[in-house]
């Protein structure tokens, strides 16, 4: 049974993405760009959350008088 599924989706993944390489190229890319997007995302709101109070934004009122 695992068998017949596991072939379903090897056989819907090919024709959807592989078959073309038109489609496999924009796949790619746009994968890609997605991880990018999520990796970069994901990352700044670690090092902000890491670095909070040491940033410029967070004690420019110490230094610069309006």
């Amino acid at each position: 049974m695992v068998g017949g599924f596991t072939r379903a989706i090897s056989s819907f993944t090919y024709r959807t993405f592989f078959k073309k390489e038109s489609t496999y190229f924009t796949a790619i890319v746009a994968t890609g760009v997605g991880f990018s997007i999520v990796f970069n995302t994901a990352f700044d709101k670690y090092w902000n959350n890491k670095t909070a109070g040491t940033k410029w934004e967070d004690i420019k009122d110490r230094y610069v008088q309006n």
